[in-house]
């Protein structure tokens, strides 16, 4: 019956099918609500069919006001009245009111698939009810710490805030809390010393705690581990005491299932913790941030960590950006209400800007964003071009890129990919003199020095097409063999996760020969203190201290990684970054090109960028803001 409703459907309607670009998925979707619907069917069918599309396109919704005039004159339906007076007596499309469990829900002026609509709204009532919960503190115990941890306040009162030290009073006080920052403002520093305050203050009330450090990905996770320990080290010494905490993966944390989506852990069977730290927030995708909200217990304490100026997660939503645009992140200037500031002032002895009740938003009393940049100073090159960037300043980004001053940024119009190759070949001699040398500390430092960043993995300035020329360009240099798929000093990035070697989708490693037996040809991995569960496969250490070697042969899906994608960089720095963006825009491409993507390229550079692109590339993506259909921020 289904499969003949498809085949009706797909028949009738393969002109509307063709121009709205859909997928076998959506079709399948399509035909179904066609075979269930009295009225109007076709058209019915091919809306859900493009709310199916859209959330193929990260959208959790999609907004009826937001349809293009000419895609609802392809569907049928005459403009958007039409087509809310049509869903309004579809057996499929029904409001959360009506309880009815049809495929689409309608709400909010929106269309969604009834699961994603159910992630939403659950989300946001799980982060309200933590938003709604203020904890009463021994004042004077929270200040003493705190005096030790920061130093004390400026005066007059006019001088800088310190907005770390804002910060852990926030996450102090309250359940939920989302601190926001670009690079190098500090977020790890003010986990480390929220985390000795919360410590502290439970071992004086005679109390332990049980906190949790998570990241989306096992790289992310490492490096969270990592800065950490750094920051732990330059607390006073008597703080540093329980903070031996090792991150995990989201994923791992809720207990993942074979061949499930659900996890071990939920509503029904919480997690055992306290706190709750999840850092690279804006990586977390609608349904995974939902699973790990109703998977707390009541009691517990969540600090989100992120820049939302980052590209948003690689699945389904924007979370963190719906979050922090409900927080009202953008304004011009953060004021708390008076409660908030007073408690924080009793703290700290820092004065905040307020407001009256009537104009704070109560998650606003719950954010606070990382303004001071230590890795950016404000006349720094990348710290300027990111800020022109962030506001979607053409002519003032393209003056900084084009300006012969700027010795750090450099904008390559018409260089060719070979031109890159080039240059990325001659600075790579030193390395292979490492591999060569066998000494895999030296050869992961300079590898990370200087990394290429594509916007895509296809087309001539994408990752395959880079790689691909840069190996051309070795062999025929006799740096490396033509017949030798792992040869010595090949990099490659993880592209799934295998808990049993304890190597994550992520991960970069260097394929060299096993000293011990250079017989055995290995992928050498930086040894990561990333929790993991008991591994069920050892790997043997290397003798250069502190690397892991595992056989190519076992290794899971990986790539070469000279060039990588934007995407997969977020959360990584290096010292130079060569990011290139197509030299021209097709429809799909000009869709994925944005602000947000290019800031995120910019922003893995601690010391020098250089960009390659087209003006006109450029101008498109300092004009478009990757927005995602949703409703979370409304519902907050």
């Amino acid at each position: 019956m289904v499969v003949q409703g498809r085949s009706t459907f797909a028949s009738t309607y393969a002109e509307p099918i063709r121009r709205l670009a859909l997928t076998d998925l959506d079709i399948a979707f399509a035909s179904f609500i066609f075979d269930n619907e009295k009225q109007d069917a076709g058209s019915l069918a091919l809306l859900a069919a493009w709310v199916s599309h859209r959330l193929n396109q990260q959208d959790t919704c999609v907004a009826i006001d937001d349809i293009a005039p000419h895609r609802l004159a392809i569907m049928g339906f005459e403009s958007q009245d039409d087509v809310r007076q049509k869903i309004a007596q579809s057996r499929c499309f029904s409001a959360p009111l009506e309880q009815l469990a049809t495929p689409i829900i309608v709400d909010l002026n929106r269309l969604y698939l009834h699961k994603y609509y159910q992630y939403e709204w659950q989300l946001a009532q799980l982060i309200k009810h933590k938003v709604a919960f203020k904890t009463q503190l021994d004042m004077t115990l929270y200040k003493d710490i705190l005096l030790t941890l920061f130093a004390p306040p400026k005066t007059p009162q006019t001088d800088e805030i310190d907005w770390q030290c804002v910060a852990v009073c926030i996450a102090a006080l309250r359940r939920f809390t989302l601190i926001t920052g670009g690079p190098g403002t500090g977020k790890t520093t003010t986990v480390a010393k929220l985390l000795a305050l919360l410590n502290t203050v439970a071992k004086r009330q005679n109390h332990k705690l049980t906190i949790k450090l998570v990241a989306p990905t096992g790289k992310a996770a490492a490096r969270l581990t990592e800065s950490i320990d750094k920051a732990k080290e330059r607390l006073p010494n008597a703080y540093q005491q329980g903070l031996e905490m090792q991150c995990s993966t989201i994923h791992r944390l809720l207990g993942s299932l074979p061949n499930r989506v659900d996890f071990k852990h939920n509503a029904s069977n919480p997690l055992h913790l306290d706190v709750l730290i999840v850092d690279e927030a804006s990586m977390v995708d609608l349904p995974l941030m939902y699973r790990l909200f109703s998977a707390l217990p009541s009691h517990a304490k969540v600090v989100l960590l992120g820049d939302h100026n980052q590209l948003s997660s690689v699945e389904t939503g924007s979370v963190l950006s719906d979050i922090c645009q409900a927080a009202q992140a953008d304004a011009s200037q953060i004021a708390y209400h008076h409660d908030t500031a007073d408690a924080v002032e009793q703290m700290s002895g820092i004065q905040l800007p307020k407001v009256s009740a009537e104009a704070s938003a109560e998650l606003s009393e719950c954010y606070v964003k990382l303004r001071k940049s230590h890795r950016f100073s404000a006349d720094s090159d990348i710290g300027q071009l990111a800020n022109e960037i962030i506001a979607g300043q053409a002519i003032q980004a393209a003056r900084l890129l084009q300006s012969e001053q700027n010795q750090k940024i450099q904008w390559r119009q018409n260089s060719a990919p070979q031109n890159l190759v080039d240059e990325y070949v001659s600075h790579a001699q030193s390395y292979f003199d490492a591999i060569a040398q066998n000494d895999l500390t030296v050869a992961f430092n300079l590898l990370s020095n200087r990394q290429i960043l594509c916007a895509f993995k296809t087309g001539s300035w994408g990752t395959q097409s880079i790689n691909r020329l840069i190996e051309n360009v070795l062999i025929r240099s006799g740096t490396i063999s033509p017949d030798k798929t792992f040869y010595a000093g090949r990099p490659i990035m993880l592209a799934k996760n295998d808990h049993s070697l304890g190597l994550f989708n992520g991960d970069i490693g260097i394929v060299l020969p096993d000293p011990a037996n250079p017989v055995l040809t290995k992928a050498w991995f930086k040894v990561a203190s990333v929790e993991t569960d008991q591994t069920k496969e050892k790997t043997e250490v290397s003798p250069n201290s502190g690397f892991k070697g595992v056989l190519v042969s076992r290794l899971p899906e990986h790539e070469t990684v000279y060039a990588m994608t934007i995407h997969k960089s977020q959360g990584s720095e290096f010292h130079h970054i060569d990011l290139c963006l197509p030299q021209q825009t097709t429809s799909q491409s000009g869709k994925l090109l944005s602000r947000e993507l290019l800031y995120t390229g910019l922003t893995r550079a601690r010391e020098s960028f250089h960009l390659y692109a087209a003006s006109a590339v450029l101008d498109r993506c300092l004009k478009t803001l990757c927005k995602r259909g949703s409703g979370l921020h409304r519902r907050l």
